[in-house]
């Protein structure tokens, strides 16, 4: 009896578990430093869930499933692949390809991810 008992907790452990990091919606086999990780030309590249967007002030904040949030300046001309800079909105997964200039960090583009993924 106290072996069934115990499996049927591990059942329900292990479903609550990967239900629990689904709906985190962002979910990674990558390791990176908090969430960015360098590329070629002096860019680096984020993932993570928008969590502001405000083309007035032309700032997005994104936080990545590890780390710090990082404040990314934008304008409306900033290129935006797999939808419109409209679809960029609060707790969608994207990836954000920028440079580091002086104290900001200027995108220089922007990829919307599916929901329930951010890479």
């Amino acid at each position: 009896m106290f072996a069934a008992h115990n499996r049927w907790s591990n059942v329900l452990l292990l479903t609550f578990l990967s239900l629990f990091f689904l709906a985190s919606g962002c979910v990674s086999t990558e390791n990176g430093a908090k969430g960015s990780e360098k590329m070629q030309n002096n860019t680096l590249t984020i993932k993570g869930k928008v969590q502001k967007i405000s083309l007035l002030e032309g700032i997005l904040v994104i936080a990545p499933p590890k780390g710090d949030h990082v404040t990314l300046k934008i304008t409306e001309k900033t290129p935006v692949t797999g939808g419109s800079m409209k679809e960029v909105e609060k707790l969608r997964p994207v990836r954000v390809t920028y440079t580091v200039e002086g104290k900001q960090n200027i995108a220089v583009s922007i990829e919307l991810l599916t929901q329930g993924s951010c890479g």
